[in-house]
């Protein structure tokens, strides 16, 4: 959990700070519409875990031989779909938001928060692993140790918690 150490400092460094300011400020702040916001923030975490992934992928594809790039394409792609499940939650949750905040129920935004935030964070963990999982897929891919159907159920296994999450989030909105 080292690695996410790092993030998850910053994410409580900034709240602590935003909550330090607005309370200097006198702001009224809804915290209603404070986890909402928060929450749909909490989905770019799911983008970064997908960059992470591709990232981590990508260079494993880099040393390829080239009779072997095109099976090791197909695997180093996988870790995008993180992404895609974070950006899909945030647009039916923008949609859920429609019109005048006054009018939604409390507990609405409480489930954004909710939705989003397991949602944020399952794709950032699976999409990074799923990187490390498919870095390794296209070595033994380039080493013949081992062939592409092989290579995509390993990486398939990190890819079933990210849907967990992404189910979770239908579920409970």
């Amino acid at each position: 959990m080292t690695e996410f150490q790092p993030v998850l400092s910053s994410i409580t460094d900034f709240a602590s700070t935003f909550i330090a300011q607005a309370s200097q400020m006198n702001l009224q702040l809804n915290w209603n519409w404070f986890l909402a916001f928060f929450g749909m923030g909490m989905l770019g975490l799911g983008l970064s875990g997908s960059a992470i992934g591709l990232a981590i992928a990508g260079s494993a594809v880099a040393g390829v031989r080239e009779e072997k790039r095109a099976s090791a394409l197909i695997v180093s792609v996988l870790p995008g779909t993180q992404g895609i499940y974070s950006f899909t939650v945030g647009i039916i949750l923008m949609g859920k938001f429609k019109g005048s905040f006054a009018a939604i129920p409390p507990e609405t935004f409480l489930k954004a928060f909710a939705v989003a935030t397991v949602t944020g964070i399952a794709c950032l963990v699976s999409g990074w692993w799923q990187g490390v999982v498919c870095a390794s897929g296209i070595k033994a891919i380039n080493q013949d140790k081992m062939g592409v159907g092989n290579a995509l159920l390993l990486a398939v296994l990190p890819e079933f918690y990210a849907i967990l999450a992404f189910t979770t989030a239908f579920i409970w909105m």
